[in-house]
């Protein structure tokens, strides 16, 4: 007689070997499938990565240019003094042709010193084109001078917050003016 006993534990224990190595194998595989997937995404990452990094840089190769500009200003508020200085706010208009062309506002303060020497500071809004392409863009300038309408004042000027077609404009330069006008000089180009 077969002892029935011992049959069904042989059974169950035959089967628990079975389900144990098929858990334990799921395990290996289940370890190994995710051992080769988070390689497989570091290294694709790793790809992209680099792909990016060895992208060549496409701004535009700098150009350089120069012009003239025109320009109206009158006080926006009456003058005051303080340690000797003249502090004046002005604002205006302003027509510039050449390498930049277009019509533009001017905001700008002047300190006139005691000594007779100015410094100028302030903003130009201008609805321009720069090669070839169109938009707002401003210009912040500084420069000093005599501090009289009829001396000249030399400074520089740098593009910021372009929109348009100017939104990714880089430019600096520098300008001359004496009196009502002036000639500048320009170095731009456009970032991707």
């Amino acid at each position: 007689m077969i002892d029935t006993v011992m049959l069904r534990r042989s059974v169950l224990a035959s089967s628990d070997s079975i389900w144990g190595e098929e858990t334990s194998m799921v395990g290996r595989n289940s370890r190994f499938g995710l051992r080769v997937r988070t390689c497989t995404a570091a290294l694709l990452a790793m790809v992209v990565a680099a792909a990016l990094l060895a992208q060549p840089a496409s701004a535009t190769t700098p150009t350089e240019g120069s012009g003239t500009f025109t320009f109206a200003a009158a006080p926006a508020s009456p003058p005051r003094t303080a340690g000797g200085n003249t502090f004046l706010s002005l604002t205006g208009t302003e027509s510039i042709s050449g390498s930049i062309t277009g019509l533009a506002t001017v905001q700008f303060t002047q300190v006139t010193h005691p000594s007779g020497e100015a410094n100028i500071n302030g903003v130009i809004t201008c609805a321009c084109t720069v090669g070839g392409r169109s938009g707002t863009v401003e210009f912040l300038f500084e420069g000093r001078g005599a501090g009289t309408a009829a001396s000249p004042f030399d400074g520089q000027f740098v593009a910021q917050n372009g929109s348009g077609g100017l939104s990714d404009l880089r430019l600096d330069g520098t300008f001359l003016a004496v009196g009502p006008g002036g000639t500048y000089t320009v170095r731009w180009h456009f970032d991707p």
